[in-house]
């Protein structure tokens, strides 16, 4: 019993010799700076990973959670800002050089609510963004004034489990609009939006493809199109599986016996049909479903890609948009943050 005491007693001694805080950050076990950098914000694990090469593998393996990343490419540059907590982590002006750099080290690392894009033509090297290893993780993404292939490099760059996918004022034709159906995140995604789609072809586009693929009872779509024709164009594709239909509405059956696809049109005293642009929506709905059981009330709905429509304060607050939260401020005043030091 005597010598496990003094064994003991020893080890705590020499234990002490080398308190924890004298110790060099590179004589620290792995363990220990692994800890140290979960603590970190991503700015300081940023420093540390540019600084200390020996530790990127350490910090590229730490993820770090986010309410929303927002990246917005123009004259070739790149501005990155992330936010958690409902404040900004970090503000980043890079040119095309770094950019690539940086969002992969985003993309590794970082676990978002919400991710948008508007990277208009800044970036067209495509092919390097999306042959580099990792894959962003997040529940909401968002595009803005972004073309084909900026979406279908990024949408191929997502883990699995995205929820919604918002397509605004994004430059898309119908061959490219088939080429994106194909993904599987939008084939899954529980809400999807595009906002100012100026062909006639979407609605029936995307029902088809939820027919084929046998798309899950809550699966919704919601299109603003500058064109007239998309009700009549869906009708008409559809025309052998037409439940039922009036001006507003049409239900159709699908290949799945449980479930059919409703067709909505936003229509009430302020939004009308001859108006422009035209909105939709596309639900898929039990068969079960009664007539009576539809929302009447469209407004809601309208406002999640139109808040401002109505001219009224309240339809504002329904909007839920990454861009809704913009702080132009910081744009403008980009170079005040010492990010960039």
């Amino acid at each position: 019993m005597s010598s496990d005491v003094k064994n003991i007693t020893e080890k705590t001694a020499k234990s002490s010799i080398d308190p924890i805080y004298d110790t060099n950050w590179c004589d620290m076990p792995a363990e220990i700076k692994s800890v140290c950098i979960g603590k970190m914000k991503f700015k300081e694990r940023l420093s540390l990973r540019c600084t200390a090469k020996a530790e990127r593998s350490l910090v590229h393996i730490q993820k770090i959670e986010f309410d929303d990343g927002r990246f917005w490419g123009y004259n070739k540059k790149l501005l990155v800002k992330l936010y958690s907590d409902d404040k900004r982590d970090f503000l980043k002006e890079v040119d095309k050089n770094y950019a690539f750099e940086l969002l992969n080290y985003i993309k590794n690392v970082g676990v978002f609510k919400n991710l948008f894009f508007y990277v208009g033509n800044s970036f067209a090297d495509y092919k390097q963004f999306t042959s580099d290893c990792g894959l962003f993780t997040a529940k909401k993404i968002e595009f803005e004034l972004c073309n084909f292939e900026e979406v279908v490099a990024v949408l191929r760059k997502m883990e699995n489990g995205v929820e919604s996918i918002k397509m605004n004022y994004c430059r898309i034709v119908s061959d490219e609009l088939a080429g994106i159906l194909k993904i599987s995140h939008v084939q899954n995604a529980s809400y999807w939006h595009i906002k100012d789609y100026n062909k006639t072809d979407s609605l029936h586009m995307v029902a088809q493809m939820w027919t084929d693929e046998n798309s899950k009872v809550g699966s919704n779509l919601q299109v603003s199109s500058l064109g007239d024709g998309s009700f009549g164009e869906f009708l008409e594709h559809f025309d052998d599986h037409i439940v039922s239909k009036s001006e507003k509405r049409v239900r159709i059956r699908t290949n799945n016996p449980d479930c059919h696809i409703l067709l909505e049109r936003g229509l009430d005293e302020i939004v009308q049909i001859d108006d422009s642009p035209q909105f939709f929506r596309l639900q898929v709905i039990s068969a079960e479903m009664l007539e009576s059981e539809y929302d009447d009330d469209c407004r809601e709905w309208i406002c999640k890609m139109n808040p401002y429509i109505y001219d009224s304060d309240d339809s504002s607050e329904q909007s839920d948009d990454v861009s809704d939260f913009e702080d132009n401020d910081d744009i403008l005043h980009v170079y005040d943050s010492d990010d960039n030091d």
